[in-house]
C-alpha cells in the first residue's frame, strides 16, 4: 500500500551542486501529484562577519531559492512552490519542526571522509532522526 504524499519538503542549501537534489523533489512531487516546498535554515548570523573573520555563510533569500529553480528549468513550480527560510543555529532541529506537516523530505548528501565519519552524523542522518516522515536521501557529487 503506496502512502498518501500530498507535501513533499526539499532542503536546499543553494550550493551549486544541489540540482540532481531539487531534479529528485520536483520528480516525486509530479509522481504524487503534491505539493512541494523549499526550505533553507538560514544560520542567526548568516552574512554577518564574526570576531574570528569568518562568516557563516551568506543568508539566503526566497529570490535566490526562485533563481535556484529557474536555473533547473522548473520556473512553471514558482506559482505553487511554498517557500520556507526560518533562522536557527541546529539545521536538524530546525528542519524537523518545519517538516510536521509533510509526507516526505528529499536531502541532498556529501560524502565525508572516513575519519570524519567515525566521530560525527552527518547533517541529513541527524535530520532523517527527528523527523517522522519518510526521508529519501540524494547523494550529490
Amino acid at each position: 500500500m503506496v502512502p498518501d504524499i500530498n507535501k513533499i519538503m526539499v532542503s536546499l542549501l543553494c550550493s551549486d551542486d544541489e540540482g540532481v537534489v531539487l531534479d529528485q523533489a520536483v520528480f516525486f512531487a509530479e509522481k504524487f501529484d503534491a505539493s512541494l516546498v523549499a526550505i533553507h535554515v538560514n544560520d542567526t548570523h548568516a552574512g554577518e562577519m564574526s570576531m574570528m573573520m569568518d562568516s557563516p555563510g551568506p543568508k539566503i533569500t526566497e529570490d535566490m531559492i526562485k533563481d535556484m529553480f529557474v536555473q533547473h528549468g522548473y520556473e512553471q513550480w514558482l506559482k505553487k512552490l511554498e517557500i520556507r527560510i526560518p533562522e536557527g543555529e541546529i539545521v536538524s532541529k530546525t528542519i524537523a519542526e518545519h517538516a510536521q506537516d509533510v509526507d516526505m523530505l528529499v536531502l541532498g548528501h556529501r560524502k565525508m571522509n572516513t575519519f570524519k565519519a567515525s566521530f560525527m552524523d552527518s547533517v541529513d542522518e541527524g535530520i532523517a532522526n527527528l523527523v517522522s516522515c519518510p526521508v529519501v536521501v540524494i547523494q550529490k557529487n
